[in-house]
């Protein structure tokens, strides 16, 4: 009988080994982003570990750190704004492409200025706070230029997202151009919103960025990240007292701040990718976005060449998922 029971032990013990070891291994760059809450949750629910993934998720101050440290091997993916995608494919010779939409913007990156400075255009010769070369700076150019402002307008400081809103929380500089949950903070420090991405919809996206040569290796993995992500997406909607404490782990806030910052972003399920992609072609909404990208950020000689939206974008795992 003891023979018996070791037998069955030994062969549970393999039989657990071999699961662990079947698991895939994944990590996975991110910033700090409302944005992300699919992910975040999708990691404290166990939907990666349902879906044969072993998920280590790898915070970054901000999104353009990400592609960076994929392109050197160190991520196996990025998540990072469609700005970033583009500026990467356009200013080195690494090729990474998005297979998928995590959400968009819509109020949860912003201007915030203080309380004497009243429009866009009182911000000329102050002190603003933002990334060169990210999207907030992005954000900051596409404000100025609707003002008749350029960049030499004002005393560009340039920092993170981050230290702009801690800066500005600070009152060491007059303005910043920052994200959640700064945009929250800034405006409870006296702070007040002077241009947001609500002004710019469907614009500022973030993005699974994936090296574009691992697409097909890969191809079940990165989908089974997607479904998962999507089911996270899923819980976020039916249940959002029960995910936002999961969210708020992540993000160092309490649950109504991170309630109050979902109202400012859009968090994309996989039936909003299907539309977002496209059926087939490239004329769907997520072409469209980078076409406005490419172009901004070439005008503004932020890349070296041009990006093709299509050379950056691989839609097949989106489009083969089952509505």
């Amino acid at each position: 009988m003891l023979f018996r029971l070791a037998t069955v032990l030994g062969a549970t013990l393999v039989g657990l080994s071999q699961q662990v070891s079947a698991a895939t291994k994944l990590v996975v760059g991110h910033d700090l982003w409302i944005g992300y809450s699919g992910v975040f949750i999708a990691q404290e629910k166990g939907f990666f570990k349902e879906a044969g993934l072993d998920v280590e998720l790898k915070p970054f101050s901000n999104p353009g750190e990400t592609l960076p440290a994929m392109a050197a091997g160190k991520l196996d993916i990025g998540l990072t704004t469609l700005q970033n995608l583009v500026l990467l494919n356009g200013t080195s010779e690494t090729t990474a492409v998005t297979i998928g939409l995590i959400d968009a913007s819509n109020g949860a990156d912003a201007i915030v200025a203080k309380d004497s400075i009243k429009s866009l255009a009182d911000l000329k010769g102050k002190k603003v706070g933002a990334t060169i070369g990210e999207v907030n700076h992005f954000l900051l150019l596409v404000g100025l230029e609707k003002v008749g402002l350029k960049e030499t307008d004002i005393v560009l400081t340039n920092m993170s997202a981050d230290d702009a809103g801690a800066a500005f929380v600070a009152g060491q500089i007059d303005a910043a151009v920052t994200w959640e949950p700064w945009v929250t903070k800034a405006k409870s420090a006296g702070g007040h919103t002077v241009f947001s991405s609500v002004e710019i919809p469907d614009t500022i996206m973030d993005c699974v960025a994936v090296p574009k040569a691992s697409v097909e290796s890969k191809r079940a993995t990165y989908a089974a990240f997607i479904a998962a992500v999507d089911k996270g997406v899923a819980f976020l909607r039916k249940s959002p007292d029960e995910a936002y404490p999961l969210v708020a782990k992540y993000l160092g806030a309490s649950n109504d701040d991170v309630k109050g910052m979902l109202e400012g972003d859009k968090v994309y399920s996989l039936s909003d990718n299907r539309t977002l992609f496209g059926a087939s072609g490239t004329s769907a909404p997520l072409y469209s976005t980078l076409g406005r990208i490419v172009t901004f950020t070439k005008g503004k000689g932020l890349i070296q060449r041009q990006v093709e939206p299509s050379s950056i974008v691989n839609p097949s795992i989106v489009r083969a998922s089952k509505p």
